[in-house]
């Protein structure tokens, strides 16, 4: 392998998408890696991997593992290790390294009339990589690690995986920008942004011309209005709804939880969870992924404070204080409604993001729906 080789996997697995004009990533990306212009953009598959792995640097060998050349030395140095731990008087050590590999067990045992301790090739990138060569008994884990992600990735290499068209900055293409395989970089990640879903920062969004330009152009905040446009569209129908509500003592600009409440057709509530759960849910129907990992619902919830503050201050969304003891609510500011109706708004929210706010509306139902039922079956209990 060669530095070049090295240095392009890092910036894919560093930024999401790496240019490859000359194809050198072909043979290692085909099938792994969705293709985009002149380039690759990381997928659900490396990302699941990459969480597997301790580090982005393991996935990074993991791909070049892919390249039998490269893999080969890797494979005769764990068949050695393996027939170590063999000797040894406890069978548990061989038992921990072939629960490690994985279905990479089979590789190994394939190589094991090829065994050998020996200094392979690689040794100075694994070292630059890892901070150790793999032959060091210290680096056995990694490894294994390693070895486990390139048969996964190899065992579920398809023929090919959708074209990643690139971002549509302005976000009126909200059709192409919001599909099925898309990465969307969480708040504050360096992304690589022609392939990426990457939003606007607050400097960013104070000097944009309108609200409705800075929502548009923040994914994010598009996002988050969806919300509150399916909210607003549901109540319209006066047949079931979605609440957003936060609870006494919390900072309506900050706020730590918002609570999703779903209504029935006959205007019952159930309480569902949190906004952040209900748009972890959205991006899991709609096949958008989290870079560089998905978070969990508590990490995400302090992430999408910031923007609702955002989006509080660009009277995009407004914050009804409850009344008689009851909590606040979030809705949709009607400035905001209205400019909706509107171009460039209209375009987005009733044609080309038509079916972002609609599929909030149908996890909504869905989650309800799931709720009740589990509620049912454990008063049955």
């Amino acid at each position: 392998m060669n530095s070049q080789l090295v240095a392009a996997l890092s910036r894919l697995v560093a930024r999401g998408y790496v240019a490859d004009g000359e194809q050198m990533l072909t043979e290692i990306l085909s099938g792994i890696a969705h293709p985009a212009a002149s380039g690759w953009v990381l997928s659900q598959p490396l990302l699941q991997q990459r969480q597997l792995l301790s580090d982005d640097n393991e996935l990074v060998l993991a791909l070049l593992g892919l390249l039998p050349a490269v893999r080969k030395p890797w494979l005769s140095l764990m068949a050695a290790r393996c027939q170590e731990a063999g000797q040894m008087p406890d069978s548990g050590v061989l038992v921990q390294l072939i629960t490690q590999l994985q279905g990479a067990a089979a590789w190994v045992e394939s190589a094991l009339s090829e065994a050998q301790l020996a200094t392979n090739p690689n040794a100075a990138i694994e070292r630059e990589l890892l901070g150790v060569s793999l032959e060091q008994t210290a680096a056995t884990p990694k490894l294994a690690r390693i070895l486990a992600a390139s048969f996964a990735l190899q065992s579920g290499r398809a023929e090919t995986l959708p074209m990643m068209p690139m971002i549509d900055a302005s976000g009126t293409q909200a059709d192409r920008n919001w599909i099925s395989g898309r990465l969307l970089a969480l708040p504050g990640v360096t992304v690589e942004t022609s392939h990426v879903l990457v939003s606007s920062s607050g400097s960013e969004s104070e000097s944009h011309a309108s609200a409705m330009s800075w929502v548009l152009s923040s994914p994010w905040a598009l996002l988050l209005t969806m919300v509150v446009y399916a909210q607003y569209n549901w109540a319209a129908e006066a047949r079931g709804g979605l609440l957003l509500e936060l609870s006494a003592g919390q900072n309506a600009f900050q706020p730590s939880q918002i609570a999703v409440l779903v209504q029935g057709p006959e205007g019952d509530e159930t309480l569902c969870g949190t906004l952040a759960q209900l748009v972890l849910r959205t991006l899991a129907q709609l096949g958008v992924h989290c870079f560089p990992a998905q978070p969990d619902v508590v990490a995400l919830d302090a992430l999408l404070a910031g923007i609702i503050g955002q989006l509080l201050t660009q009277s995009v969304w407004r914050y009804q204080d409850g009344v008689s003891g009851q909590n606040g609510q979030y809705l949709i500011h009607p400035h905001f409604a209205d400019a909706c109706f509107r171009l460039p708004g209209s375009k987005v929210f009733n044609r080309t993001g038509r079916h972002l706010w609609q599929v909030f509306r149908i996890v909504a139902e869905q989650w309800r729906s799931e709720m009740r039922h589990t509620s049912h079956k454990e008063k049955l209990q």
